[in-house]
């Protein structure tokens, strides 16, 4: 898979969406690419925090996952940012952060759309 080139089509995908992120398994940054003249809301330590956080829950939902199904997305609403996680495959997570003021579900609607191509 094309990371970088995903990267790219899920930022054209709706322009609420604000940051596109993926990681492998132990947290390394793969892929990473943020709307033009957009500045980060975390730093570089936060952002790792974040992306930790994300694993751990992620380890979590895989636990369980034979009880609840294999997990398709998350989404967390936050004052100023709407955060969505995905499995892109065994290992790599794609992370998406929009703006606040977006359906969450209309994005996540065109991002599977996009991954299953």
């Amino acid at each position: 898979m094309e990371f970088a080139k995903l990267c790219e089509n899920i930022l054209d995908l709706d322009p609420m969406i604000r940051f596109v992120t993926i990681f492998d398994m132990k947290g390394k940054i793969i892929q990473s690419k943020h709307r033009e003249g957009l500045t980060s809301i975390l730093n570089k330590k936060e952002s790792k925090k974040s992306v930790n956080e994300i694993l751990i829950s992620n380890k979590t939902h895989s636990e369980l996952s034979n009880k609840y199904g294999k997990e398709e997305y998350s989404i967390s609403v936050f004052d100023k940012i709407v955060r969505m996680t995905t499995p892109l495959d065994k290992k790599h997570i794609l992370y998406v952060t929009t703006y606040v003021d977006v359906d969450p579900f209309t994005i996540i609607k065109k991002l599977t759309k996009l991954l299953q191509k």
